[in-house]
């Protein structure tokens, strides 16, 4: 096994000795878009954070948020059994007064410390209320986080 190998998280294979065919309980020819999660609130814990550079070169946090099944609506039939992520890409990182602003009403949220100092690690496992809406992109309805407000 090289020293970068992986193993597949359902199995002891390692990742590079895996079948190189797949094959699906769908013919992907006719597999539909999924209806995405339900525009609503939902509680969503912070599964990760990291700092990013956008296209602008402005640096932000992309904070995933886990949703967990027992919130999906009764009628939702495309949820995962696993739950939901969804990422959160609002969270200006830059040193000026507006994003400075909006980074502390969102830690605010999360119930994470205040300081001149931030580690966006420390925010796993916080939970938030998210405000989730459908948006488009690329001709494809998606649900998006829209609002993260105490929970």
């Amino acid at each position: 096994m090289g020293l970068f190998s992986t193993t597949h998280k359902e199995g002891n294979k390692p990742m590079d000795e895996l079948d190189s065919i797949v094959e699906f309980s769908v013919n992907l020819k006719d597999q539909k878009a999924p209806d995405p999660l339900p525009p609503g609130k939902y509680t969503g814990v912070v599964r990760g954070a990291e700092v990013k550079m956008s296209q602008r070169d402005t640096k932000y946090a992309a904070v995933s948020f886990h949703i967990s099944p027992d919130q999906f609506p009764a009628d939702w039939e495309d949820g995962n059994p696993d739950g939901q992520i969804l990422i959160y890409r609002r969270v200006g990182l830059e040193d000026n007064p507006n994003s400075r602003f909006g980074t502390k009403r969102f830690l605010e949220s999360l119930g994470a410390p205040l300081s001149k100092k931030i580690d966006v690690n420390e925010w796993v496992g916080l939970e938030a209320e998210l405000e989730v809406k459908h948006s488009t992109w690329e001709g494809t309805t998606r649900a998006e986080i829209d609002r993260v407000s105490a929970a």
